[in-house]
């Protein structure tokens, strides 16, 4: 049986918003860093500024699939705590 809610420590309550917080700030840092990179490719020409295209896509796609992973893992978490 988890304990009470009154009962757990205010610490522990603490890193409960801080985790997930840092989490949407590390993907938005990516989603921002790539969208960067891509606006300076597109004043580029060539094989260069392809080439940063695609590494901006691809983390910008990394970006995603950490906001994705970390929505999953804090909705499992909360089906956790209320089972």
């Amino acid at each position: 049986m988890p304990p009470h809610p009154e009962l757990e420590s205010p610490e522990k309550k603490r890193l409960s918003l801080v985790i997930p917080t840092l989490d949407a700030l590390l993907s938005l840092t990516f989603l921002v860093l790539a969208a960067y990179i891509a606006w300076y490719a597109s004043t580029m020409t060539g094989k260069d500024g392809r080439d940063l295209l695609w590494y901006s896509a691809l983390l910008g796609a990394y970006g995603v699939w950490r906001a994705i992973r970390s929505v999953i893992r804090h909705r499992q978490n909360q089906q956790n705590e209320n089972n």
